[in-house]
């Protein structure tokens, strides 16, 4: 499942290419046409992330989408329209469209290959949406409705990190206050812990298990017996990590400096390795499955 930074750099996407700018919306599926139908003709106004959920805001319209296990958006287009090719579940590559332009000198978009669930279509190219587990037209208030229950964004943390009954905008504690007083609350075990999105947004299995390792965290110690110290250091770590998500388009949690240390193609810790000697303290690596997603840990170094 893509994780909370390919999200932000979906909104960042498409803030650069459609937002400001007349677009026209289809469903060739025809599972959103209704909601393709109110957004389609419009000038989108802003695009943003919150978590694993992209917000794309036309007035007292606002589109979700949830990318889920499979979404994914493809770009396409003219030279104008930079940007990755694919953003979410990993697709085929595409070879760059031969370019044609109808009367009024938009791009003419190639037909749809597959379940394309929603096209956005510009001057300069078009996006397609396959696979999401959400896609639909919010009103305002069912807007409010879903970021209230999605906990704090490390990724959001520089504005509004928590939802807006806790938002600091309204003197309400910060991402990282939000994040401990819901870890407080809870008894599962952290590792659990931070894949509900309701107590911290953004976060899925490669993170959980890299920054769980990262500060020697036992994944099935209680939450809410987390020391203020190692919320803290684990709030830190998160925002580092999907900010290198962010930056880089990849999760590379094994950093290249510690990496050329052994082997400089590798990108994680723990993750998938399983089985193999841990890069720090030389214990087997293992896995278990919880909830059922598959855990990876140290037990030398998280035991």
């Amino acid at each position: 499942m893509p994780e909370g930074h390919t999200l932000h750099r979906l909104a960042a996407q498409i803030e650069d290419l459609f937002v400001g700018r007349l677009w026209r919306v289809s469903s060739p599926q025809g599972r959103f046409a209704a909601g393709a139908g109110r957004l389609d003709g419009r000038v989108p106004q802003r695009a943003e992330a919150w978590g694993k959920q992209l917000f794309v805001h036309l007035g007292a319209d606002i589109w979700q989408v949830h990318l889920g296990l499979y979404g994914a958006v493809s770009f396409r287009g003219d030279e104008h329209f930079a940007g990755a090719p694919t953003l979410g579940a990993p697709r085929a590559r595409l070879e760059p469209p031969t370019v044609r332009r109808d009367e009024d000198g938009w791009v003419i978009p190639e037909p749809p290959r597959g379940a394309v669930r929603a096209r956005l279509r510009t001057e300069h190219g078009w996006a397609d949406l396959r696979g999401p587990a959400t896609c639909a037209v919010l009103s305002v208030p069912e807007y409010e409705r879903v970021v209230a229950r999605l906990g704090p964004d490390p990724l959001r943390e520089q504005s509004d990190a928590a939802p807006p009954d806790e938002g600091r905008p309204h003197g309400g504690p910060s991402g990282l206050e939000a994040f401990a007083r819901r870890l407080a609350r809870r008894r599962i075990p952290i590792a659990q812990a931070l894949m509900d999105q309701s107590i911290i947004a953004g976060v899925g299995n490669i993170y959980r298990a890299e920054s769980l390792f990262l500060e020697r965290l036992d994944p099935s110690l209680p939450a809410a017996d987390l020391s203020a110290e190692s919320v803290a250091a684990l709030w830190r770590r998160l925002g580092v990590q999907l900010r290198d998500g962010v930056a880089e388009g990849v999760i590379r949690t094994l950093r290249p400096e510690d990496a050329s240390r052994h082997d400089p193609a590798r990108r994680h810790w723990v993750y998938q390795h399983q089985g193999t000697p841990c890069l720090r303290c030389g214990a087997v690596l293992a896995v278990r499955e919880l909830q059922g997603r598959s855990l990876y840990w140290c037990p030398g170094c998280q035991g």
